[in-house]
């Protein structure tokens, strides 16, 4: 376990600045990175411990919280990877309430990644089913010489992460069900946002349904959806027009790929094209990740000398683009100041570093430096949920644990929480069932027939 040398109180002024991003300001420049920690329950619920390891890093000063990729269609509930959390009916909304109350009252911002589905890399229970794509007949294929340490060790230990070397065959989506799929998904943002969640990040980054859309290496249709770039792009520029729609008083972000890192796959131009549409239809940031997906797993869950290279990345974004970029990956405090001060993004986005310290937000912001536990990517706590298991930490005895720690139980509903959800009271949720033609009717006193009272009728 390494530690962070030197920085006294105010050391990192741009790490610990607020940001304007949307409707919102962030109380400081570090968020929850999202990442699939299996805590969830087998049916998408959220459990007690997922609620908890939220709570956790909210309280331990994250700006804003984001979850791992929720499933926002029954079709994507049955192909994901492990375990995930639900949000497509009413009846998911009381665990995400629980969950949202959590982060809230530590303080935080809640946003929930929603996607619209792993594709290609989902898994069902059943093995023989077709994953939905938008190809047929091509399941992915870990080649060895692409795998980074922690899935390799993993596989070596057990044999259900094996099950991940090849994914399920796949079937082609057809236009009619792309499009009753966005609209399913938009609504699922909408319940979502009806949960408590403040923000929505679409999900489109390392090989998941959307980038399998954008990318020439997984998209081979011929119709409105594949083709030329302008056809790879549609499925996700629809999508952000939707959710922008749907969504209008909310934090909306997209996280992407910077690049696929391989021969004909996605440049980082191509990617910057695509920020810059995403911005155009209403993002409020971009959320920088990088590869290709399961297929290179080396850039999906980066080494140290792997991801110095994303903030370089991240620049030419910042360059391009008006609004925030978010960068991963970066775990040194002191480095991700200078990189910020330098221009080259503007928030970074914090995964495994907040499993091995939660409290690392307070520590930076309090000038705590030394006392900051790095994370020596070690990659245990992947091992262990490739295999099936909540994570958990050499480093950090509490991981996973969270749920039966005092700290992080909920207290008396305190004075800065909101009784409704704040994206909801920004603005009122539009009506997507309607067609598109029909203007939605006003709630108005007028269209209601007078109370008459009890009593016979005359």
């Amino acid at each position: 376990m390494k530690k962070v040398a030197g920085g006294g109180k105010g050391a990192l002024k741009h790490l610990t600045k607020p940001i304007r991003i949307g409707p919102f300001e962030l109380k400081n420049r570090m968020v929850l990175s999202p990442m699939n920690e299996t805590t969830s329950g087998v049916n998408g619920e959220a459990t007690e411990q997922c609620i908890a390891y939220y709570g956790a890093r909210a309280k331990g000063g994250a700006a804003m919280v984001i979850t791992g990729a929720v499933m926002g269609t029954k079709l994507a509930s049955e192909f994901v990877w492990g375990r995930n959390l639900h949000c497509f009916h009413q009846g998911h909304q009381q665990g995400l309430s629980l969950l949202t109350d959590r982060i809230h009252y530590f303080g935080s911002l809640a946003c929930a990644q929603m996607t619209m589905g792993f594709g290609r890399q989902g898994h069902s229970r059943d093995h023989q089913a077709l994953a939905p794509a938008p190809t047929a007949g091509l399941p992915y294929e870990i080649a060895a010489d692409r795998d980074s340490h922690g899935p390799r060790q993993a596989m070596e230990k057990s044999e259900a992460p094996r099950s991940f070397l090849v994914g399920q065959l796949t079937r082609e989506m057809t236009i009619s069900e792309i499009r009753s799929e966005q609209k399913e998904y938009a609504r699922s943002c909408q319940l979502a946002l009806s949960s408590g969640f403040d923000a929505i990040e679409i999900h489109a980054p390392h090989g998941y349904l959307e980038h399998q859309f954008l990318s020439p290496l997984t998209n081979r249709r011929t119709d409105m959806y594949g083709g030329d770039w302008h056809g790879r792009k549609r499925l996700l520029n629809e999508i952000m027009e939707q959710i922008r729609y749907a969504c209008p008083g909310a934090l909306v972000g997209v996280r992407i790929s910077a690049e696929e890192h391989v021969e004909g796959g996605l440049t980082r131009e191509e990617m910057i094209d695509v920020a810059l549409d995403l911005e155009e239809r209403g993002a409020d940031y971009i959320s920088l990740s990088d590869g290709g997906g399961y297929e290179d797993t080396a850039h999906l869950v980066g080494t140290e000398k792997v991801a110095e290279h994303i903030p370089a990345s991240a620049a030419d974004f910042k360059k391009a683009l008006k609004i925030p970029v978010l960068v991963a990956s970066q775990h040194d405090p002191v480095k991700a100041d200078a990189d910020i001060r330098a221009g080259k993004f503007d928030i970074s986005a914090l995964g495994r570093q907040l499993f091995i310290d939660p409290e690392y937000p307070n520590k930076v912001m309090e000038g705590r430096l030394k006392d900051i536990k790095r994370c020596t990517r070690c990659d245990t706590c992947l091992v262990r949920c490739l295999s099936g298991l909540p994570p958990a930490c050499p480093f950090n005895p509490n991981l996973g644990r969270e749920y039966a720690l005092e700290e992080y139980r909920i207290g008396p509903r305190l004075k800065h929480e909101a009784l409704m959800p704040r994206a909801v009271t920004n603005a009122s949720l539009p009506a997507l069932d309607r067609p598109w033609w029909k203007k939605e009717l006003p709630i108005l006193k007028e269209h209601w027939r007078k109370f008459r009272g009890p009593g016979p009728i005359r």
